[in-house]
């Protein structure tokens, strides 16, 4: 016959058995799940979800900008009769009557970052985005004092395009410069995370 001090601890060691096996259960059941569920587990370095959905017409007003300022100062005085004239029209906001000055000026010079840069806002601030695109992406591949200028145009007209991911590239780019639009490349880098 077993004795009441060991018939209870008996029942001390049973109940403490059958806790711990169901504790070992469940944490084996949630160890299962979590691998099956997306998201869960992940690792440090694996990209964060989007957790938020930027509207369309966010994009477009992000992408809509002033046109940046012409000084004669930043060309030299031989870039030309025609890009001189084509310039006269930017200054005064005939952006659609600039662009042929601008394209004679391109197609005239071997190297016309200047020329190129006002041709490809030109062509954006007249929603002619793709021939914008073409113009400001040939002026940031090339090293001039306009690339930083030109990067940070071309993410405006690829948010203009509905491109976030296009536009962070080409502002990480104008942001590693260190130039003169990084406060603001960062500011709207924020705004399209």
């Amino acid at each position: 016959m077993i004795s009441k001090s060991a018939r209870f601890w008996f029942s001390i060691y049973a109940f403490t058995a059958i806790i711990l096996t169901i504790a070992v259960g469940v944490f084996a059941w949630l160890a299962s799940e979590s691998r099956k569920e997306a998201g869960e587990g992940r690792t440090a370095n694996a990209r964060p979800p989007v957790l938020r959905h930027i509207p369309e017409e966010r994009y477009r007003l992000l992408a809509h900008f002033d046109p940046p300022l012409y000084s004669p100062a930043e060309t030299n005085s031989s870039k030309g009769r025609a890009f001189q004239r084509a310039m006269e029209r930017y200054t005064k906001g005939d952006y659609a009557g600039a662009i042929a000055g601008l394209r004679t000026a391109a197609a005239a010079q071997p190297d016309p970052p200047a020329a190129r840069f006002y041709l490809g806002i030109c062509f954006l601030l007249t929603n002619q985005n793709p021939s914008g695109i073409h113009e400001l992406s040939a002026v940031a591949a090339a090293a001039s004092a306009h690339q930083e200028r030109a990067r940070f145009y071309l993410a405006k007209a690829y948010l203009g395009q509905l491109d976030p991911t296009a536009a962070r590239e080409q502002l990480q780019a104008v942001i590693a410069m260190h130039g003169e639009l990084e406060k603001q490349a960062q500011a709207l880098l924020a705004q399209i995370q």
